[in-house]
């Protein structure tokens, strides 16, 4: 069934591409049929067009003799008569004219009168005109002589009559009249009389193929001419569409699907003559046209059944011989994976793939005490993984505490969540930044544009592409916050001509990168601000703690001007190119001051080594320990700053476990060989082999703790009274 599945998949698509191109083929052969009809029937419209306008065209120039106005003048001897005669007769002589008779029509007070008539001898007096019988008409009125005689008066054009007869000549014909002018005035009316059948020969021509009809309409929907059978179908109305066509006027030229009055099924290309408003129908039988593509589908279809069922025959013997070597494949794979020892001996397999696949069986048994190993080596590092990813969660729990614990609280509640609210929000925006890039560092780029993304049009962002460490990522993402609070409320974009740019480089020679805050067009800066807010010593903390970092802040007169220089640890290799440009910025609302906690009894102040990677973390907890009377050493963000610090002087310490790529076990050792009692802080389950150091802790609290849980920690570890613990909490 594989094998079969994969016949199909491969032949199906070029079946059904083939069948594709045959119906295309065919639509175009039908389309191209269709486009010949109408050009044919564009033909067919210019030959019946020109034939009329021949005929007029003759009128004209008998129009212009003079034995016309001598004829008109006569004296009643016939003479005048007699020599314009000659010049009509003489007209309808020609091979090429059409015309069948000819008639002098004087303009009456009620009917006109007939100077002259070919088709009476010479000197026979003429009668009145007859009254004209004119052929149905789709609308049911048909047309009246006296308005058809008053309109060509006042109109003074040439026109062409729709199909008439009269009571004494019951033939169908059809009448060109040209009024005469002689000074702007009608004074005579030449009629010319035209045989049906002509217009007929003119279709014939054409030469339409056996079973295609061309036909010409009147303005009444009657038919004029038919290109196969004129008697027949003469006088009679059209087929619906061509009467719809003939009676909208909306159009010149469409193609229809129809069915003739015959009930042959057709499609017909109409087009409006010029001359006249009557219209020509080329017809061609529906069959004829779209034989073709149905003979070039059944083609397809037949084809595409043998291109399928033969492959499909094949697949189904071939695969029926190979599904017996896999079943048995498949049984020595079991017996391997349950004995864990080589297949039993077989008879060599007919399918080379079969029998390589088969030795290659007897290498499984050695290779699943290796795979045993890998998998129980994945499942330690996936749970590795999994204490990592907690304790990244844990620590930002544990800076989104501290932010709202160390933010004051003289403020409106409002302004208080609002504050609360914008910092969490630039943490979790910098988190959702490295989790799209794997935790794998993300663009400085990117990150501004994340924080800074509400004042677009004020803005700037200049430097090349630079990659930070998913450790820097964080800090600077606040850090930028900061900036861009202080310069919503208090800086440039506090006003609005203000503008910011921030512009980073790497200084040629130096391993750092140099970042530059620029505030212009704000309010004037007398003096640096008198007490630095929570903000402020937010940035410093961030800048030069977290991210061991260079601070330098100048208040200037045009606004404030900071300088931030990275260590090159920070930077990673770019993965590609950030284009140059303007990036929307995002301001977020000041944090307010944290609450006071109750100090510790009046004594000797107790020296406290405070160890904590998060800056903010780290503020909250060396300020809680300044409420409680302890003098804080550091904080410290390493190992490789802690140690320095480590003395005998030390009454206490409070050390993150978790310490960036390092863990702060050796700091602890280093204490208890002092004697230094310490709080173990830890945003995970400890690593194996660290059970004596939690063991020797005076306390181990998890992340995100209570502050609390650290004073009461703090306390015992002091050996303060629970009480007053309970008190500082």
């Amino acid at each position: 069934m594989q094998l079969l599945r994969l016949v199909m998949a491969v032949t199906l698509p070029l079946v059904l591409l083939t069948g594709a191109l045959a119906v295309w083929t065919a639509q175009e052969q039908r389309a191209e049929v269709l486009r010949g009809m109408q050009h044919t029937g564009r033909a067919l419209q210019l030959a019946v067009d020109r034939e009329l306008r021949a005929g007029i065209a003759a009128l004209d120039a008998l129009a212009t003799s003079p034995m016309l106005d001598a004829a008109l003048l006569d004296d009643g001897s016939g003479q005048s008569v007699d020599g314009f005669r000659l010049q009509a007769e003489a007209l309808l002589d020609r091979p090429t004219s059409g015309l069948r008779r000819l008639v002098l029509l004087a303009p009456d007070a009620r009917m006109p009168r007939q100077v002259m008539n070919t088709a009476y001898p010479a000197g026979t007096p003429l009668p009145r005109l007859e009254r004209l019988e004119y052929a149905p008409h789709a609308e049911g009125s048909g047309a009246d002589f006296a308005q058809i005689w008053s309109r060509l008066l006042q109109q003074r054009r040439p026109r062409v009559s729709d199909l008439y007869r009269t009571a004494e000549d019951p033939g169908w014909r059809i009448a060109l009249s040209l009024p005469v002018l002689r000074q702007q005035q009608v004074v005579a009316v030449l009629v010319a009389v035209m045989q049906p059948q002509r217009i007929a020969e003119v279709l014939v021509e054409q030469q339409p193929p056996p079973g295609w009809i061309a036909s010409v309409v009147d303005r009444g929907g009657a038919v004029v001419a038919h290109s196969h059978d004129t008697p027949r179908f003469l006088g009679q109305l059209a087929s619906q569409p061509v009467l719809d066509f003939q009676m909208a006027r909306d159009s010149n030229a469409t193609l229809v699907s129809a069915e003739t009055r015959g009930g042959h099924e057709v499609y017909g290309a109409l087009r409006r003559l010029g001359t006249v408003p009557w219209s020509v129908a080329y017809a061609a039988p529906r069959a004829e046209v779209d034989g073709p593509q149905w003979r070039a589908l059944g083609l397809a279809a037949v084809g595409g059944m043998l291109a399928l069922g033969l492959p499909a025959m094949l697949a189904l013997r071939l695969g029926r011989r190979l599904g017996q070597e896999v079943e048995g494949l498949g049984r020595d794979a079991a017996a391997v994976a349950l004995a864990e020892a080589p297949p039993p001996s077989r008879p060599t397999a007919a399918i080379r793939e079969v029998a390589s696949a088969r030795s290659s069986l007897t290498r499984v048994g050695e290779a699943l005490h290796l795979r045993a190993i890998a998998k129980r080596d994945s499942e330690a590092r996936q749970a590795l993984l999994m204490r990592e990813v907690d304790h990244r969660a844990k620590n930002a729990l544990a800076v989104a505490l501290s932010l709202v614990r160390l933010a004051p609280r003289d403020v409106p509640p409002a302004n208080f969540a609002a504050s609360a609210e914008g910092r969490i929000a630039a943490m979790a925006r910098a988190h959702s930044l490295l989790a799209r890039e794997s935790w794998d560092g993300a663009s400085l780029r990117a990150v501004a544009e994340g924080e800074l993304a509400a004042h677009a049009a004020r803005v700037a962002l200049e430097g090349a592409a630079v990659r930070l460490a998913a450790t820097a990522v964080q800090p600077l993402a606040m850090l930028l916050h900061e900036l861009m609070t202080n310069a919503v409320k208090h800086g440039a974009l506090s006003t609005p001509d203000g503008q910011v740019v921030l512009g980073w480089e790497q200084p040629p020679g130096e391993a750092v990168l140099r970042l530059v805050w620029s505030e212009r067009g704000g309010p004037p800066l007398l003096l640096p601000p008198a007490q630095q807010h929570f903000g402020g010593r937010l940035i410093r903390q961030l800048a030069e703690r977290q991210l061991g970092g260079a601070l330098q802040v100048e208040w200037r007169m045009a606004g404030l001007r900071l300088v931030l220089r990275l260590p090159a640890r920070h930077i990673l290799p770019p993965l590609d190119t950030v284009p140059e440009g303007r990036a929307p910025l995002t301001a977020a609302e000041p944090a307010p001051q944290g609450s006071a906690m109750t100090s510790l009894p009046i004594g000797p102040a107790p020296r406290v080594l405070l160890v904590e990677e998060e800056a903010l973390t780290a503020m909250e907890a060396a300020h809680l320990l300044r409420e409680l009377g302890c003098i804080v050493v550091g904080p410290a963000r390493s190992p490789m700053e802690a140690m320095p610090l480590v003395s005998a002087q030390l009454s206490a310490a409070v050390l993150d476990v978790k310490l960036g790529g390092t863990e702060a076990f050796p700091i602890a050792e280093r204490l208890a060989a002092l004697g230094v009692p310490y709080v173990f802080i830890a945003g995970h389950e400890m690593a194996e082999g660290a059970e004596g150091l939690a063991g020797q802790a005076a306390a181990v609290l998890r992340k995100p703790y209570r502050r609390s849980d650290l004073a009461a920690a703090v306390a015992v570890v002091l050996e303060r009274p629970d009480s007053e613990a309970d008190e500082a909490g």
